[in-house]
């Protein structure tokens, strides 16, 4: 049997740190940089073009496909880019107009042809709208390239244009997503946004659309766009880089924010500066901001700490922070941090901040597998590389919480607002919803005891989305064959946590600041400490004798000695 020696904390406040308006860093970011082949460069060679830009350096060049009713030879492009290491063609774009000749009004799929096997994308823009160009039209057309492109291993772009049938990335959005092929698209240029009045709605946009955004361009701008004429109107939303009030700085801290992946263009077209002088420049500018961007502060502490677990093969204790206090956001701004066996903190972000993990919360290892629940999923980590292995999606969690591991080695996790039980099979760790009712009522703290799921549930609800309760939480136990739910004990508490130690279970109730202690054979419940704030996820390392759990109240990680 295992008893408290004393209702003592042997080491507390280890390094207790509360963050004072700390920033929000999201990983660093060092997207490649490429331009059109416009803005003098069209009156170079391809291979004069792709020396300029290599010159100014530039990783890549976007090539115009079809112009004034002709088409474009690309392989001069795809020759000289493959003279230079690390340059690519990153993509072809081609204008689909009512008005041009059949051959070069169909000739996306001699493009296409051209482009499978490169590794290039194809952008898409439909021009002009008229009677015979119209929105239906273009969806069934671009529905007919896409499946074209599909067959010749060829990603399909849909390039919003202003003015034109598709104008703004929103619309572009709805139209890609409605397709729902995994091989289609989109880009998001400022110049475009700028002129159908979305440029200052940048962040929200690019939240919006981040699920299809694959390509990014901007160029300097005025904030407001000069009407006047077609010229000024191009003129004052497409300038070099170093020009223009327009704050490109918000549109890549937004990229930033919803951790894109790609690459970023400067949309040259029509500037009438010499190349040689406004493409560095421009180039000099943008690693500037980059730098900016990447100079935020890293964390000095814990920040609203959830669950505290225990390697032995490092000996050591890793601890999630949702970061940014009690913090529920997709906000890249979550962290592991590394403590010894005593509780020393020797890494304060052992990984997750360039990782952009958002608020990591119930762990669990298996060997040296470190598996962290997160907002939309759970990340595989292996402990001795430091290095994310795996991401799983739960499709439809609403607030993913704790995770639990079977003998077999299947995981399950907890959905608090969704009454759901997830399970990731050990075999294909492909996500299914497990369970599904409304007797879980918030189910919260997860333990595998057996051949039995132990749910510490919070209670039942007092409206979907909220914390209070009109009935505390039961002490649940699910047999895994069955799905068979027994409760243990009844109205327990708000209840967060739940570790075992010998028989007993060790449960912290987060609303009263309590750890109970429960005696899950005589359905007996002690409390073993009072007067915390907020405690959350314990765990009890046996070789240590510890348990170990964090406060979010105080940023501080608690240990306590168990004796037998």
């Amino acid at each position: 049997m295992y008893s408290i020696r004393k209702p003592l904390i042997l080491m507390v406040s280890i390094l207790m740190a509360v963050l004072l308006n700390a920033q929000k860093p999201t990983q660093n970011v060092d997207w490649p940089l490429y331009a059109y082949n416009f803005g003098g460069l069209q009156e170079m060679s391809p291979a004069e073009q792709v020396s300029t830009l290599v010159s100014a350096g530039y990783q890549g060049v976007s090539v115009m496909a079809n112009h004034r009713g002709e088409m474009i030879d690309l392989k001069p492009f795809f020759r000289a880019a493959s003279s230079h290491e690390d340059f690519k063609v990153f993509s072809v774009f081609f204008r689909y107009n009512a008005n041009d000749v059949v051959d070069v009004r169909e000739g996306w799929k001699s493009v296409i042809d051209q482009l499978s096997g490169k590794n290039t994308a194809l952008w898409v823009i439909f021009g002009r709208p008229n009677e015979k160009l119209t929105k239906d039209f273009a969806v069934n057309k671009l529905i007919e390239i896409n499946n074209y492109a599909k067959l010749k291993g060829v990603e399909v772009i849909l390039y919003p244009h202003h003015k034109d049938v598709i104008q703004t990335a929103e619309e572009a959005f709805k139209i890609v997503d409605s397709i729902d092929s995994d091989n289609l698209n989109l880009v998001y240029h400022t110049c475009h946004e700028i002129r159908s009045g979305q440029g200052l709605r940048a962040p929200e946009v690019l939240r919006k659309i981040k699920d299809r955004l694959k390509f990014v361009t901007i160029a300097g701008s005025d904030k407001r766009v000069d009407t006047t004429n077609a010229m000024s109107i191009e003129n004052s939303t497409i300038k070099p880089l170093y020009r223009g009030n327009y704050d490109l700085m918000a549109v890549l801290k937004g990229l930033k924010d919803i951790r894109y992946q790609g690459a970023v263009g400067f949309i040259n077209h029509q500037i009438k500066e010499d190349p040689e002088v406004y493409l560095p420049e421009s180039n000099k500018t943008y690693r500037k901001w980059l730098n900016e961007l990447n100079k935020l502060k890293w964390p000095k502490g814990y920040d609203a700490p959830d669950q505290a677990v225990y390697h032995k093969g490092t000996d050591s204790w890793y601890i999630s922070n949702l970061g940014g206090g009690i913090s529920l956001e997709q906000d890249s701004y979550g962290w592991i941090t590394r403590t010894d066996a005593r509780g020393v903190v020797k890494d304060t972000v052992w990984i997750g901040i360039k990782e952009g993990m958002h608020a990591p919360s119930g762990m669990i290892i298996k060997e040296n597998l470190l598996f962290v629940c997160d907002r939309t999923g759970v990340h595989e980590i292996d402990i001795l590389k430091k290095t994310i292995v795996n991401f799983y999606p739960l499709p439809g969690g609403k607030f993913i919480n704790d995770i639990a591991i079977a003998n077999n080695g299947d995981l399950f996790i907890s959905d608090f607002f969704g009454n759901k039980i997830y399970k990731l099979p050990a075999k294909s760790r492909k996500a299914e919803v497990w369970l599904e009712t409304e007797r879980l009522e918030a189910p919260d703290g997860l333990l595998m005891d057996g051949e039995n799921l132990i749910v510490a549930s919070w209670g039942k609800l007092s409206e979907p989305g909220s914390f209070e309760t009109t009935k505390l939480g039961d002490l649940l136990s699910i047999d895994l064959k069955t799905k068979k739910i027994t409760p243990l004990i009844k109205e327990v508490g708000n209840m967060e946590g739940i570790t075992k130690a010998g028989d007993y279970y060790y449960i912290t109730d987060w609303a009263a600041g309590e750890l109970l202690k429960v005696n899950p054979k005589s359905s007996s419940v002690e409390k073993i400490l009072t007067g915390l704030k907020h405690p959350t996820d314990p765990m009890y390392a046996e070789d240590l004798g510890i348990l170990g759990f964090p406060q979010h109240g105080t940023n501080q990680v608690l240990f306590m000695k168990l004796k037998k």
